[in-house]
C-alpha cells in the first residue's frame, strides 16, 4: 500500500484516518498509473485533495479517491 503519510506534514489525524486517506491514495495512484506514469505533482494534488476532504469530514475511501482522481481530471471509470 502506498502512504499518504509523507504529505501529512504537520498535521495531526487519528491512526484510523491516515489509513483510510492511505487506503484512498493507493487506489488512486494505481489507478493513475494505467495512464503511465504520474510526475510528482499528480501525487501532490491526489493527496492533498484526500487530505482536505478528510478534514471536512469524509472517511469513505472509494469518495476520497473519486473525488482526488476528479481534481486532476481523471475519470476513475477510465482506470483499467
Amino acid at each position: 500500500m502506498t502512504s499518504i503519510v509523507p504529505f501529512i506534514g504537520n498535521r495531526v489525524f487519528e491512526p484510523a484516518d491516515i489509513e483510510v486517506m492511505s487506503e484512498a491514495y493507493d487506489m488512486a495512484m494505481k489507478d493513475i498509473y494505467c495512464f503511465g506514469r504520474p510526475n510528482k505533482i499528480v501525487g501532490e494534488i491526489i493527496a492533498a485533495r484526500i487530505i482536505n476532504l478528510v478534514k471536512g469530514g469524509e472517511r469513505d475511501p472509494d469518495r476520497l479517491r473519486g473525488s482526488a482522481l476528479a481534481a486532476c481530471r481523471f475519470n476513475s471509470d477510465q482506470a483499467g
